[in-house]
């Protein structure tokens, strides 16, 4: 996808993610891990954790823990705008 949105011409603004901790610590952090290196590899921006500011806060996660609510929706678009909003007015 990287390289797709390279080969247009577009932008990209990776948005990391973690992998719950039932996975492991190794698991999680190899998880983690592509996030950056992908990021420093390719010279993109990274935002690290996408849900950074809602996956422990009450009321933001679905109850499956997994997805977040709508009421995350803002939240999560405030994780993102310090990174995006410079990479629109280019």
């Amino acid at each position: 996808m990287v390289d797709l949105s390279g080969g247009a011409r577009a932008r990209v603004l990776l948005v990391g993610m973690k992998i719950p901790p039932n996975y492991g610590p190794r698991y999680a952090d190899g998880f983690e891990k592509i996030f950056r290196d992908l990021a420093a590899e390719r010279r993109l921006a990274l935002v690290p954790f996408f849900l950074e500011r809602v996956a422990l806060s009450p009321g933001m996660m679905q109850d499956d823990g997994l997805h977040p609510t709508a009421a995350a929706q803002p939240v999560m678009l405030d994780t993102l705008w310090p990174q995006l909003k410079p990479m629109l007015r280019r």
